[in-house]
């Protein structure tokens, strides 16, 4: 079983990834002739890929109707965080059906990534976010859970999250500090987004007057924002942070399937 190497900070960074998708077209908006997806985190790294030719269709079928379908897995996913010491906490956590389990990455031991995307489109400006699942699990002491609440609170809101609701409870048979909060995407997207769009644009010869092209970014912008639930448990010296996020707009699609989702994870 593979090692994780654990953050000794303690406190989890909300991570969101959102993709967003330039798409240029040509002559009546019939033929793309540039594609670009540009994922930016929130700790304000990204990555772009040229996507080549016709856009594919979005996956239709068994896959996305599953992972829309409100429905788990069959099966768990069982995890110990660090191999190399006894009292590390196992645990399990069983993702939506059909969405695809991500490799390790830092501290973020498990991903769990929706094949369909929560999209906001606009003239020549598309933007989207992929619902994903994410546990975070950093390493400190602290005397109990309310030392880490308070630690969290003294730090304030990460990345642009706002608290809307939280409370104190049991999640099997586990105290549990559970959040609600919101962030203004566009905060992240603005400047990738302008840049790249009018980018693409130059690039393609299509002739879209500039007020245009910011009027459509525009109008992406003051939609981009998103939604996250987080469950937060302290064991063994062990923080773990379980988050589930989207966009607000397509929230009432998404929570159900995330709240239940993120209900299975226990420690074993």
């Amino acid at each position: 079983m593979s090692k994780f190497f654990i953050n000794q900070k303690g406190i989890a960074p909300i991570i969101l990834i959102i993709i967003l998708t330039v798409v240029i077209a040509g002559v009546a908006g019939v033929a793309y002739q540039s594609r670009k997806e540009i994922k930016v985190r929130s700790d304000k790294t990204s990555e772009v890929t040229e996507l080549k030719g016709t856009p594919a269709p979005e996956p239709k079928g068994r896959e996305i109707d599953l992972a829309d379908s409100g429905r788990l897995a069959d099966k768990p996913v069982e995890l110990k965080v660090d191999d190399s010491t006894a009292s590390s906490p196992k645990f399990s956590i069983t993702p939506p059906a059909g969405w695809q389990k991500l490799p390790p990455e830092d501290n973020t031991i498990v991903e769990f990534l929706s094949p369909s995307k929560d999209e906001i489109e606009e003239g020549v400006a598309t933007f989207n976010v992929q619902p994903n699942i994410t546990v975070f699990v950093g390493k400190k002491e602290f005397k109990d859970l309310d030392e880490v609440i308070a630690a969290l609170d003294k730090n304030g809101d990460t990345f642009g999250y706002k608290k809307t609701n939280s409370q104190k409870t049991r999640i099997n048979g586990e105290d549990a500090y559970v959040k609600e909060s919101t962030v203004d995407l566009a905060q992240l997207a603005r400047q990738v987004l302008e840049t790249q769009v009018k980018q693409e644009i130059a690039k393609s010869g299509t002739k879209i007057p500039e007020d245009v092209v910011q009027k459509d970014i525009e109008k992406v912008l003051v939609q981009a924002k998103g939604r996250a639930l987080t469950y937060i448990f302290y064991k063994n010296g062990y923080y773990f942070n379980v988050t589930g996020k989207a966009m607000e707009s397509y929230w009432s699609k998404r929570e159900g399937q995330l709240r239940k989702s993120m209900d299975t994870f226990k420690f074993e």
